[in-house]
């Protein structure tokens, strides 16, 4: 029984050890703690795979197929996976920290427990993955799309207009993904900087945008959901934002000099040191905005009155006259110049007649 019991130990370590430097990388095989370090393994078909505590670090699996994969306890870290397909994958407690995730289908995927630090997720998709307890420490989201449907773009590079280019071209211009067109859906957009000046963006869903410091002279924003988004210091003189949704959005230090807000949202916004010179805010929800160190000067408020309280004031100062200083003088010069002057008399003439 002994001997039975030892042949069948060994039989199993052989078979472990095939399974681990012998694997054959081909749809729904057993390749469990598989030595894959470094390999190059692309352009692979190995749908339904078991790679469950394979060390796959710094392999190559650029556009593979991986779909319905076992990669639980894989070790991927720095792994090359552009482009890989590991659709309803299961990866729980896997490792892919600063991993090549660039265009990787993780749609319908179990994710649980997975470290993505570091990873690169540039036009992933999650859509629909199951993600618990997932670690995404200095991963870089760019058009990645979130399980919820929102697209991320958090650390999209900024991208501008030329210089010479004064307005848009809705029919052309993108950025990053973007497309600069009435009702478009830009969810998360990364248009911090760009310059939109004179856009038309009217009636788009902008969610969670971040368009701060971007020029938005004179564009059309009107009736654009822009709920949490992030506009501070972006510049929005002239912009029409009338019927915009911008509840909870940062406009912190933004320039609306002669927007248009005519009854738009602007519940629980950020509006700190806002420049709201010569707009219209008429019909406009407030409710729980912040205004704290607002410009406001001939600016049409919600009820209708105009508000002048920060205009500057022009102050035209007089010169001031200055009366000469009365010298007084001695009292005994006063009456001596008072005192008319008296003229010495004449000789009194003699009352005796003189004797013939």
């Amino acid at each position: 029984m002994k001997k039975l019991l030892s042949g069948f130990i060994v039989f199993f370590a052989l078979l472990g050890s095939t399974s681990a430097w012998a694997c054959t990388l081909s749809p729904n095989t057993n390749c469990v703690g598989a030595s894959l370090s470094g390999k190059k393994m692309d352009n692979l078909d190995m749908h339904g795979i078991t790679l469950s505590s394979a060390d796959m670090t710094q392999a190559d699996a650029s556009k593979s197929n991986f779909t319905r994969a076992n990669f639980m306890n894989a070790n991927l870290t720095k792994a090359n996976l552009t482009g890989a397909d590991l659709s309803y994958a299961m990866l729980y407690f896997a490792n892919l920290t600063g991993a090549n995730l660039t265009g990787t289908k993780f749609s319908n995927a179990g994710i649980k427990g997975v470290s993505f630090n570091e990873a690169n997720l540039t036009d992933a998709d999650f859509s629909g993955a199951k993600v618990e307890r997932a670690s995404f420490a200095k991963a870089i989201f760019c058009r990645t799309q979130m399980p919820d449907g929102i697209v991320n773009n958090a650390n999209c590079p900024v991208e501008k207009a030329g210089a010479n280019n004064k307005s848009i071209n809705a029919d052309e211009r993108s950025v990053n993904g973007c497309i600069i067109a009435p009702r478009s859906v830009c969810l998360n957009a990364a248009l911090a900087e760009a310059d939109l000046g004179s856009a038309n963006l009217s009636g788009a869903q902008l969610y969670m945008a971040n368009l701060a410091q971007a020029n938005l002279f004179k564009a059309n924003l009107g009736k654009v959901n822009l709920t949490e988004a992030n506009l501070a210091r972006a510049n929005l003189t002239r912009a029409n934002l009338a019927q915009s949704n911008l509840t909870d959005a940062n406009l912190n230090r933004a320039n609306l000099r002669g927007a248009q807000l005519q009854r738009a949202n602007l519940n629980g916004a950020i509006l700190l040191n806002v420049d709201f010179t010569d707009a219209d805010l008429s019909g406009a929800n407030i409710v729980d905005a912040t205004l704290t160190g607002a410009t406001f000067c001939n600016t049409v408020m919600p009820d209708g009155k105009v508000n002048n309280s920060s205009c500057k004031v022009d102050l035209i100062v007089e010169p001031i006259k200055v009366e000469a200083a009365v010298v007084e003088q001695p009292v005994s010069a006063v009456i001596q110049e008072t005192q008319p002057e008296t003229k010495p008399s004449a000789p009194a003439k003699s009352s005796k007649k003189k004797l013939k």
